[in-house]
Protein backbone atom coordinates (compact mmCIF):
# COMPACT_ATOMS: atom_id res chain seq x y z
CA UNK A 1 0.00 0.00 0.00
CA UNK A 2 2.31 2.29 1.03
CA UNK A 3 4.81 1.94 -2.26
CA UNK A 4 1.51 2.03 -4.17
CA UNK A 5 0.61 5.46 -3.04
CA UNK A 6 4.15 7.04 -3.07
CA UNK A 7 4.95 5.74 -6.38
CA UNK A 8 1.62 6.78 -8.00
CA UNK A 9 2.13 10.64 -6.18
CA UNK A 10 6.00 10.65 -7.35
CA UNK A 11 5.24 9.27 -11.37
CA UNK A 12 2.22 11.64 -11.24
CA UNK A 13 3.63 14.66 -10.87
CA UNK A 14 6.55 13.72 -12.97
CA UNK A 15 3.96 13.62 -16.22
CA UNK A 16 2.60 17.16 -14.95
CA UNK A 17 5.95 18.26 -15.21
CA UNK A 18 6.93 18.62 -11.60
CA UNK A 19 10.32 18.60 -10.51
CA UNK A 20 11.96 15.56 -9.39
CA UNK A 21 12.71 16.60 -5.95
CA UNK A 22 9.28 18.93 -5.83
CA UNK A 23 7.69 14.95 -6.65
CA UNK A 24 9.43 12.87 -4.34
CA UNK A 25 9.01 15.75 -1.51
CA UNK A 26 5.15 15.80 -2.08
CA UNK A 27 4.78 11.37 -1.77
CA UNK A 28 7.36 11.02 1.26
CA UNK A 29 5.17 14.23 2.86
CA UNK A 30 1.66 12.83 1.56
CA UNK A 31 2.48 9.43 3.46
CA UNK A 32 3.78 10.81 6.54
CA UNK A 33 1.41 13.75 7.41
CA UNK A 34 -1.88 11.88 6.10
CA UNK A 35 -1.22 7.95 5.88
CA UNK A 36 1.06 7.75 8.93
CA UNK A 37 -0.67 10.97 10.96
CA UNK A 38 3.08 12.04 12.49
CA UNK A 39 4.28 15.74 13.03
CA UNK A 40 5.32 17.98 9.81
CA UNK A 41 8.49 18.78 12.60
CA UNK A 42 9.37 14.86 11.35
CA UNK A 43 9.86 16.28 7.37
CA UNK A 44 12.28 18.89 8.81
CA UNK A 45 14.38 16.90 10.91
CA UNK A 46 15.22 14.27 8.26
CA UNK A 47 15.86 16.85 5.57
CA UNK A 48 18.27 18.89 7.32
CA UNK A 49 19.81 15.86 8.83
CA UNK A 50 20.57 14.41 5.25
CA UNK A 51 22.15 18.19 4.33
CA UNK A 52 24.62 18.19 7.92
CA UNK A 53 27.52 16.31 6.01
CA UNK A 54 30.23 18.12 5.49
CA UNK A 55 31.32 16.07 2.22
CA UNK A 56 28.21 18.13 0.69
CA UNK A 57 30.74 20.81 0.41
CA UNK A 58 32.43 19.58 -1.84
CA UNK A 59 29.87 19.28 -4.80
CA UNK A 60 29.93 23.02 -5.64
CA UNK A 61 33.61 23.29 -5.09
CA UNK A 62 33.88 20.24 -7.94
CA UNK A 63 31.68 21.83 -10.33
CA UNK A 64 33.01 25.51 -9.46
CA UNK A 65 36.67 23.98 -9.99
CA UNK A 66 36.10 22.64 -13.59
CA UNK A 67 33.82 25.29 -14.52
CA UNK A 68 36.96 28.07 -13.55
CA UNK A 69 39.30 25.43 -15.22
CA UNK A 70 37.39 26.06 -18.79
CA UNK A 71 37.45 29.73 -17.91
CA UNK A 72 40.70 29.79 -17.57
CA UNK A 73 41.39 28.67 -20.89
CA UNK A 74 43.53 25.44 -19.53
CA UNK A 75 41.97 23.08 -21.67
CA UNK A 76 42.65 23.96 -24.99
CA UNK A 77 46.22 23.91 -23.97
CA UNK A 78 46.08 20.24 -23.02
CA UNK A 79 44.31 18.75 -26.02
CA UNK A 80 47.37 20.90 -27.81
CA UNK A 81 50.09 19.09 -25.75
CA UNK A 82 48.49 16.15 -25.97
CA UNK A 83 47.90 16.37 -29.86
CA UNK A 84 51.84 16.94 -30.11
CA UNK A 85 52.48 13.05 -28.40
CA UNK A 86 50.31 11.27 -30.36
CA UNK A 87 49.50 12.97 -33.40
CA UNK A 88 52.08 11.04 -34.59
CA UNK A 89 50.33 8.09 -34.52
CA UNK A 90 47.36 6.47 -36.42
CA UNK A 91 44.88 6.78 -34.76
CA UNK A 92 45.82 9.74 -32.34
CA UNK A 93 43.24 12.05 -32.44
CA UNK A 94 41.13 9.33 -31.28
CA UNK A 95 43.68 8.23 -28.22
CA UNK A 96 43.32 11.92 -27.26
CA UNK A 97 39.66 11.69 -26.70
CA UNK A 98 40.20 9.23 -24.45
CA UNK A 99 43.28 10.46 -22.41
CA UNK A 100 42.41 14.04 -21.87
CA UNK A 101 39.23 12.94 -20.83
CA UNK A 102 41.29 10.70 -18.02
CA UNK A 103 43.30 13.60 -16.84
CA UNK A 104 39.98 16.01 -17.28
CA UNK A 105 38.14 13.29 -14.96
CA UNK A 106 40.81 14.48 -12.22
CA UNK A 107 39.80 17.71 -12.13
CA UNK A 108 35.66 18.21 -12.39
CA UNK A 109 34.45 15.24 -11.26
CA UNK A 110 31.08 14.93 -13.52
CA UNK A 111 29.82 13.47 -16.98
CA UNK A 112 28.16 17.52 -17.67
CA UNK A 113 31.54 19.53 -17.75
CA UNK A 114 33.70 16.88 -19.34
CA UNK A 115 31.33 17.52 -22.40
CA UNK A 116 30.23 21.06 -22.25
CA UNK A 117 34.25 21.73 -21.81
CA UNK A 118 36.25 19.31 -23.72
CA UNK A 119 33.26 18.09 -26.29
CA UNK A 120 33.65 20.83 -28.75
CA UNK A 121 37.32 20.90 -29.22
CA UNK A 122 37.53 17.13 -29.11
CA UNK A 123 34.96 16.47 -31.74
CA UNK A 124 36.22 19.46 -33.94
CA UNK A 125 39.77 18.15 -33.67
CA UNK A 126 38.90 14.55 -35.07
CA UNK A 127 36.57 16.00 -38.16
CA UNK A 128 39.92 18.34 -38.86
CA UNK A 129 41.42 14.51 -38.77
CA UNK A 130 39.43 12.99 -41.13
CA UNK A 131 37.47 11.25 -38.65
CA UNK A 132 33.33 11.40 -39.51
CA UNK A 133 31.77 13.86 -37.34
CA UNK A 134 28.90 11.04 -36.20
CA UNK A 135 31.87 8.68 -34.96
CA UNK A 136 33.63 11.93 -33.41
CA UNK A 137 30.71 13.02 -31.65
CA UNK A 138 29.90 9.44 -30.44
CA UNK A 139 33.15 8.51 -28.70
CA UNK A 140 33.57 12.43 -26.69
CA UNK A 141 30.34 11.52 -25.61
CA UNK A 142 31.38 8.12 -24.73
CA UNK A 143 34.42 9.25 -23.18
CA UNK A 144 32.53 11.60 -20.84
CA UNK A 145 31.48 9.01 -18.47
CA UNK A 146 34.97 8.71 -17.48
CA UNK A 147 34.69 12.03 -15.60
CA UNK A 148 32.51 10.44 -13.10
CA UNK A 149 34.19 7.63 -12.64
CA UNK A 150 38.02 8.14 -12.06
CA UNK A 151 38.43 10.42 -8.79
CA UNK A 152 36.92 12.58 -7.94
CA UNK A 153 33.53 11.62 -8.38
CA UNK A 154 30.40 13.71 -7.80
CA UNK A 155 28.46 10.53 -8.11
CA UNK A 156 30.41 8.93 -5.49
CA UNK A 157 29.91 11.71 -3.12
CA UNK A 158 26.07 11.16 -3.46
CA UNK A 159 26.25 7.52 -3.25
CA UNK A 160 27.92 8.37 -0.32
CA UNK A 161 25.92 10.24 1.34
CA UNK A 162 22.64 8.76 0.18
CA UNK A 163 23.54 5.22 1.99
CA UNK A 164 25.20 6.54 4.48
CA UNK A 165 28.65 5.52 7.19
CA UNK A 166 30.74 5.04 3.55
CA UNK A 167 33.98 6.71 3.23
CA UNK A 168 34.02 8.31 -0.25
CA UNK A 169 37.92 8.37 -0.41
CA UNK A 170 37.79 4.76 -0.28
CA UNK A 171 34.78 4.52 -3.09
CA UNK A 172 37.27 7.50 -4.74
CA UNK A 173 39.72 4.58 -4.95
CA UNK A 174 37.72 1.96 -5.58
CA UNK A 175 36.63 3.84 -8.96
CA UNK A 176 40.56 4.63 -9.99
CA UNK A 177 41.20 1.15 -11.70
CA UNK A 178 37.61 0.39 -13.20
CA UNK A 179 37.72 3.87 -14.62
CA UNK A 180 41.44 3.75 -16.07
CA UNK A 181 40.06 -0.15 -17.58
CA UNK A 182 37.19 1.41 -19.44
CA UNK A 183 39.38 4.52 -20.90
CA UNK A 184 41.71 1.66 -22.03
CA UNK A 185 38.88 -0.38 -23.43
CA UNK A 186 37.63 3.11 -25.60
CA UNK A 187 41.42 3.53 -26.66
CA UNK A 188 41.64 -0.16 -28.21
CA UNK A 189 38.45 0.41 -29.68
CA UNK A 190 39.46 3.09 -31.61
CA UNK A 191 42.38 1.51 -32.80
CA UNK A 192 40.17 -1.32 -33.76
CA UNK A 193 37.65 1.67 -35.74
CA UNK A 194 40.79 3.67 -37.40
CA UNK A 195 42.30 1.02 -38.83
CA UNK A 196 38.79 -0.56 -40.36
CA UNK A 197 37.79 2.50 -41.67
CA UNK A 198 40.86 3.79 -42.35
CA UNK A 199 40.38 7.14 -40.33
CA UNK A 200 42.33 10.24 -39.27
CA UNK A 201 45.97 11.45 -40.27
CA UNK A 202 49.53 11.23 -39.19
CA UNK A 203 50.63 14.56 -38.21
CA UNK A 204 54.15 14.88 -37.89
CA UNK A 205 56.68 15.38 -34.80
CA UNK A 206 56.76 18.70 -32.74
CA UNK A 207 60.31 20.40 -32.90
CA UNK A 208 61.72 19.44 -29.67
CA UNK A 209 62.04 22.68 -28.30
CA UNK A 210 57.96 23.46 -29.27
CA UNK A 211 56.82 20.03 -27.05
CA UNK A 212 58.46 21.47 -24.42
CA UNK A 213 57.61 24.44 -24.39
CA UNK A 214 54.26 23.28 -24.32
CA UNK A 215 54.70 20.88 -21.84
CA UNK A 216 55.58 23.69 -19.73
CA UNK A 217 52.41 25.60 -20.24
CA UNK A 218 50.71 22.63 -19.17
CA UNK A 219 52.00 21.91 -16.21
CA UNK A 220 49.76 23.72 -14.15
CA UNK A 221 46.74 21.77 -15.24
CA UNK A 222 48.75 18.67 -14.95
CA UNK A 223 49.60 19.35 -11.20
CA UNK A 224 45.88 20.02 -10.78
CA UNK A 225 44.86 16.38 -10.56
CA UNK A 226 47.80 15.38 -8.48
CA UNK A 227 46.90 17.92 -6.01
CA UNK A 228 43.24 16.75 -5.52
CA UNK A 229 43.30 12.89 -6.13
CA UNK A 230 46.87 12.51 -4.44
CA UNK A 231 45.94 14.78 -1.83
CA UNK A 232 42.77 12.46 -1.10
CA UNK A 233 44.70 8.90 -1.49
CA UNK A 234 47.53 10.13 1.06
CA UNK A 235 45.36 11.21 3.88
CA UNK A 236 46.71 15.14 3.49
CA UNK A 237 43.20 16.21 2.47
CA UNK A 238 39.90 15.58 3.08
CA UNK A 239 37.47 15.13 0.66
CA UNK A 240 35.74 18.83 0.86
CA UNK A 241 39.78 19.78 1.64
CA UNK A 242 41.37 18.76 -1.92
CA UNK A 243 37.77 20.69 -3.63
CA UNK A 244 39.11 23.83 -1.96
CA UNK A 245 42.14 23.69 -2.05
CA UNK A 246 42.09 22.56 -6.09
CA UNK A 247 39.34 25.50 -6.49
CA UNK A 248 42.04 27.60 -5.01
CA UNK A 249 45.28 26.47 -7.14
CA UNK A 250 43.04 27.43 -9.97
CA UNK A 251 41.95 30.77 -9.49
CA UNK A 252 45.50 31.50 -8.16
CA UNK A 253 46.86 29.70 -11.42
CA UNK A 254 44.10 31.47 -13.53
CA UNK A 255 44.56 35.07 -12.07
CA UNK A 256 48.24 35.39 -11.52
CA UNK A 257 50.34 32.51 -13.84
CA UNK A 258 47.96 33.20 -16.93
CA UNK A 259 45.86 36.25 -15.69
CA UNK A 260 42.75 34.93 -18.07
CA UNK A 261 40.32 34.84 -14.84
CA UNK A 262 38.20 37.68 -14.27
CA UNK A 263 36.32 38.37 -11.16
CA UNK A 264 33.19 37.91 -13.58
CA UNK A 265 34.58 34.42 -14.30
CA UNK A 266 34.48 33.21 -11.18
CA UNK A 267 31.22 35.37 -9.87
CA UNK A 268 29.61 33.19 -12.79
CA UNK A 269 31.66 29.99 -11.59
CA UNK A 270 30.04 30.42 -8.47
CA UNK A 271 26.71 31.13 -9.13
CA UNK A 272 26.63 28.28 -11.56
CA UNK A 273 27.63 25.72 -9.11
CA UNK A 274 25.32 26.96 -6.06
CA UNK A 275 22.41 26.58 -8.75
CA UNK A 276 23.62 22.69 -9.94
CA UNK A 277 24.41 21.65 -6.15
CA UNK A 278 21.45 23.09 -5.10
CA UNK A 279 19.41 21.10 -6.85
CA UNK A 280 21.76 17.55 -5.45
CA UNK A 281 20.84 19.11 -2.12
CA UNK A 282 17.21 19.61 -2.59
CA UNK A 283 16.89 15.55 -3.71
CA UNK A 284 19.38 14.32 -0.93
CA UNK A 285 17.05 15.98 1.44
CA UNK A 286 13.66 14.62 0.18
CA UNK A 287 16.03 11.13 -0.59
CA UNK A 288 16.32 11.46 3.39
CA UNK A 289 12.65 11.39 4.01
CA UNK A 290 11.81 8.61 1.66
CA UNK A 291 14.49 6.69 2.95
CA UNK A 292 13.22 6.92 6.20
CA UNK A 293 9.64 5.50 5.24
CA UNK A 294 10.78 2.55 3.81
CA UNK A 295 13.03 1.99 7.03
CA UNK A 296 10.36 2.44 9.21
CA UNK A 297 7.75 0.41 7.31
CA UNK A 298 10.70 -2.31 7.13
CA UNK A 299 10.22 -2.33 3.25
CA UNK A 300 14.41 -2.62 3.03
CA UNK A 301 13.90 -5.92 5.22
CA UNK A 302 10.83 -7.54 3.38
CA UNK A 303 12.59 -6.62 -0.06
CA UNK A 304 15.65 -8.47 1.03
CA UNK A 305 13.89 -10.98 2.21
CA UNK A 306 12.36 -11.46 -1.30
CA UNK A 307 15.47 -11.43 -3.30
CA UNK A 308 17.18 -14.01 -0.84
CA UNK A 309 14.43 -16.11 -1.55
CA UNK A 310 14.29 -16.04 -5.36
CA UNK A 311 18.44 -16.19 -5.26
CA UNK A 312 21.05 -16.74 -2.33
CA UNK A 313 24.20 -15.76 -5.40
CA UNK A 314 25.51 -12.10 -4.75
CA UNK A 315 26.88 -11.85 -8.07
CA UNK A 316 23.26 -12.43 -9.77
CA UNK A 317 21.90 -10.08 -7.15
CA UNK A 318 24.38 -7.33 -8.25
CA UNK A 319 23.59 -8.36 -12.25
CA UNK A 320 19.50 -7.93 -11.37
CA UNK A 321 20.17 -4.49 -9.86
CA UNK A 322 22.55 -3.82 -13.01
CA UNK A 323 19.93 -4.17 -15.70
CA UNK A 324 17.03 -2.14 -13.26
CA UNK A 325 19.84 0.30 -12.87
CA UNK A 326 20.57 0.10 -16.62
CA UNK A 327 16.64 0.09 -17.11
CA UNK A 328 15.70 3.05 -15.10
CA UNK A 329 18.65 5.42 -16.47
CA UNK A 330 17.02 5.31 -19.96
CA UNK A 331 13.96 6.84 -18.12
CA UNK A 332 15.28 9.41 -15.52
CA UNK A 333 18.72 11.04 -14.63
CA UNK A 334 21.53 9.52 -12.63
CA UNK A 335 21.07 11.52 -9.60
CA UNK A 336 17.47 10.99 -8.54
CA UNK A 337 18.34 7.07 -8.82
CA UNK A 338 20.98 7.22 -6.82
CA UNK A 339 19.13 8.83 -4.25
CA UNK A 340 16.07 6.49 -4.90
CA UNK A 341 17.29 3.13 -4.63
CA UNK A 342 21.20 3.68 -3.21
CA UNK A 343 19.48 3.89 0.78
CA UNK A 344 17.33 0.51 -0.59
CA UNK A 345 20.03 -1.62 -2.17
CA UNK A 346 22.94 -0.53 0.03
CA UNK A 347 21.89 -2.40 3.31
CA UNK A 348 20.61 -5.60 0.91
CA UNK A 349 24.05 -5.65 -0.48
CA UNK A 350 25.62 -6.25 2.80
CA UNK A 351 23.15 -8.86 3.92
CA UNK A 352 24.64 -10.62 0.43
CA UNK A 353 28.18 -10.28 2.46
CA UNK A 354 28.89 -7.86 -0.08
CA UNK A 355 31.77 -5.41 -0.08
CA UNK A 356 30.26 -2.31 0.51
CA UNK A 357 32.66 -0.41 -1.90
CA UNK A 358 32.57 -2.63 -5.21
CA UNK A 359 28.87 -2.52 -4.76
CA UNK A 360 28.75 1.17 -4.46
CA UNK A 361 31.15 1.60 -7.40
CA UNK A 362 28.63 -0.94 -9.67
CA UNK A 363 25.83 1.14 -8.43
CA UNK A 364 27.19 4.00 -9.61
CA UNK A 365 29.13 3.49 -13.04
CA UNK A 366 25.87 1.47 -13.94
CA UNK A 367 23.36 5.09 -13.01
CA UNK A 368 26.53 6.68 -15.53
CA UNK A 369 26.11 4.34 -18.04
CA UNK A 370 22.25 6.07 -18.73
CA UNK A 371 23.67 9.52 -19.37
CA UNK A 372 24.54 7.94 -23.06
CA UNK A 373 21.55 6.16 -23.22
CA UNK A 374 18.23 6.75 -24.91
CA UNK A 375 15.84 8.56 -24.44
CA UNK A 376 16.66 10.30 -21.56
CA UNK A 377 20.52 10.14 -21.43
CA UNK A 378 22.08 14.24 -20.92
CA UNK A 379 24.96 14.07 -21.99
CA UNK A 380 23.37 12.56 -25.68
CA UNK A 381 21.23 15.55 -25.77
CA UNK A 382 24.05 17.68 -25.06
CA UNK A 383 26.53 16.10 -27.66
CA UNK A 384 23.72 16.72 -30.51
CA UNK A 385 23.28 20.43 -29.46
CA UNK A 386 27.53 20.66 -29.55
CA UNK A 387 28.32 18.83 -33.07
CA UNK A 388 25.14 18.80 -34.73
CA UNK A 389 24.61 15.43 -35.03
CA UNK A 390 20.61 14.04 -34.68
CA UNK A 391 19.97 11.88 -31.76
CA UNK A 392 19.35 8.49 -33.92
CA UNK A 393 22.66 8.16 -35.74
CA UNK A 394 24.35 9.42 -32.46
CA UNK A 395 22.05 6.66 -30.52
CA UNK A 396 23.38 4.13 -33.02
CA UNK A 397 27.24 5.46 -33.35
CA UNK A 398 27.75 5.36 -28.95
CA UNK A 399 25.71 1.88 -28.40
CA UNK A 400 29.57 0.04 -28.81
CA UNK A 401 30.62 1.69 -26.32
CA UNK A 402 27.82 1.29 -24.09
CA UNK A 403 28.27 -2.27 -24.41
CA UNK A 404 31.91 -1.80 -23.58
CA UNK A 405 30.96 0.38 -20.14
CA UNK A 406 28.29 -2.73 -19.64
CA UNK A 407 31.20 -5.16 -19.65
CA UNK A 408 33.32 -3.57 -17.64
CA UNK A 409 30.83 -3.47 -14.98
CA UNK A 410 30.67 -6.73 -15.43
CA UNK A 411 34.06 -7.59 -14.74
CA UNK A 412 33.61 -5.23 -11.69
CA UNK A 413 31.03 -8.21 -10.23
CA UNK A 414 33.01 -10.93 -11.11
CA UNK A 415 36.09 -9.59 -10.45
CA UNK A 416 35.94 -7.77 -6.84
CA UNK A 417 39.93 -7.41 -6.68
CA UNK A 418 39.33 -4.24 -8.75
CA UNK A 419 37.37 -2.49 -6.84
CA UNK A 420 38.56 -3.45 -3.16
CA UNK A 421 42.00 -4.12 -3.84
CA UNK A 422 42.95 -0.58 -4.32
CA UNK A 423 41.48 1.06 -1.35
CA UNK A 424 42.83 -1.70 1.03
CA UNK A 425 46.15 -0.48 -0.30
CA UNK A 426 45.58 3.11 0.76
CA UNK A 427 44.56 1.59 4.06
CA UNK A 428 40.47 2.43 3.96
Amino acid sequence: MMLLVISLIFFGTLLIGVPVAMGMGLAGSTWILIFEGMEPALLVRRFYHALESFPLLSIPLYIMLGVLADRAKMLPELVVWLQMIFGRLRGGMAYINSVAAMLFSGISGTAVSDIASLGRPLIQLMTRAGYPLTYSAALTAATSIIGPVIPPSVGMIIYALAVGNISVGAMFAGAMIPGIIMGLGFMAMSWHTTRKGGYGRIFPAPPAREFWRQTVKVTPILILPIIIVGGIFTGIFTVTESAAVGTAYTIIVGVLLKPRLRIKDIYDATVYSAVISSVAGMLLGVGAIVAWILTYNRVTQSLADMLVAFTSDPAIFMLIVMLALLFLGMLMDAVPIMICLAPLLGPIAKQYGIDEIQFGNIFVITCMIGLVTPPVGIVLFMTTGISGVKLEPLSKAVFPFVVWMIICVILMVYFPWLTVWFPKLLGF
